[in-house]
């Protein structure tokens, strides 16, 4: 037998179950949503009754939709129009919200748009269901990033597509705007604590229309911590400032080698990232670069003029530049032709790489709006 809880005629079934399942267990805060929901109906969750329906044709498709990450699901949900909802205030949020509705076919609105949601949501956590390539490709992005402080305003984005008023391509645009918006203010070094309040920001003011302009246009318009770094500070940071280290760079790695396009793209998924010029020092490697070998070791080491992408970064260590090469000959990772090129490896030669590599940069991941475009 299923188990039960009598009531009285006043007692509150929602605080009756907002603390405890059927084993007595904490809950956790997605539980908590669940059971206050499933209360706004009168029926019973019995077969037949209108808790069992909501339940079976909503909730628990949320449920087995995302798993768990169904409550930062719930979390991010509650927070796509500018509300800066913590982990333990999911459950109170979404009470609150729901608790304004007078009636149990207004709830149950709310619930079915919340599902529309979590379909939108899957794609964050899995891009490969969504169908468009491009949108997709800039879901993977994101992921590989972990830029999750922007899911209440992706949440925004794709709830517009679905209502008509942002097509794949513009919502793909807007999805490379929050790329570029990351990538940059993580090569210049740009503190993320604003980020999250950015995004909620933007979600809070989100237009019908126009969106791509908008979006450009808000995030051009900070300064400060919240700032896009225009060309110069981003020209600089790129090939002057070390990059080695940092959670983008692999990622910078990789799209600059797949923005090469060739015909037969190697996977990258077990490249790593090599020193050209190796982290140790050795006699060869000193002569090398010349008289001032500290100096430019010291200058150009982790910037990304001396970084690539092998398989044979085992192999590679220290060993002299001419040795390098012969091991890298049957590579089939475009970034490392230009160095196989080279007869020396200095820092004329960092440098140069470092600038060509910067303009292909500029190219994937653009700026800010200038102050012509703006107005």
């Amino acid at each position: 037998m299923d188990p039960q809880i009598n009531l009285g005629d006043a007692d509150d079934p929602y605080l009756i179950f907002e603390s405890l399942n059927f084993k007595g267990e904490p809950l956790n805060q997605a539980d908590l949503v669940r059971n206050y929901v499933l209360m706004r109906f009168r029926h019973s969750i019995a077969p037949g009754g209108e808790q069992q329906r909501v339940y079976l044709n909503y909730w628990r498709p949320m449920e087995d939709l995302l798993g768990e990450n169904h409550s930062e699901f719930l979390r991010h949900y509650s927070m796509k129009n500018g509300d800066d909802i913590r982990q333990g205030g999911i459950y109170a949020a979404i009470k609150a919200h729901l608790k304004n509705m007078d009636s149990a076919e207004k709830v149950e609105q709310e619930i079915k748009r919340m599902q529309t949601f979590a379909t939108f949501y899957a794609k964050f956590i899995n891009p490969a269901q969504e169908s468009n390539v491009p949108v997709q490709q800039r879901l993977e992005h994101i992921k590989s990033l972990n830029v999750t402080t922007s899911y209440p305003l992706l949440l925004r984005l794709f709830g517009a597509r679905t209502d008509g008023t942002l097509s794949d391509s513009d919502l793909e645009k807007c999805l490379g705007l929050v790329e570029s918006f990351f990538i940059r203010r993580a090569v210049c070094v740009v503190p993320t604590n604003q980020l999250n309040k950015l995004f909620l920001q933007w979600a809070k003011n989100f237009p019908e229309t126009d969106h791509v302009v908008w979006l450009h246009t808000a995030m051009s318009s900070g300064g400060g911590g919240r700032r896009f770094p225009a060309d110069a500070e981003f020209e600089e940071a790129f090939k002057n400032q070390p990059q080695y280290g940092r959670g983008s760079t692999r990622f910078i790695l990789c799209q600059l080698e797949e923005s090469f396009e060739h015909k037969e793209p190697v996977d990258l998924s077990e490249a790593t990232i090599e020193h050209v010029l190796p982290q140790t020092l050795t006699p060869e490697w000193e002569a090398e670069l010349g008289e001032n070998f500290q100096e430019t070791y010291t200058r150009l080491i982790d910037t990304i003029g001396n970084l690539t992408l092998t398989g044979y970064n085992p192999e590679l260590g220290n060993i002299p530049f001419s040795e390098k090469k012969e091991k890298l000959q049957n590579t089939h990772i475009e970034l490392n032709r230009w160095i196989l090129e080279r007869e020396h490896w200095r820092g004329l030669e960092i440098v140069m790489r470092g600038r060509d590599l910067c303009d292909k940069a500029k190219t994937l991941w653009p700026g800010p709006m200038v102050a012509a475009e703006k107005s």
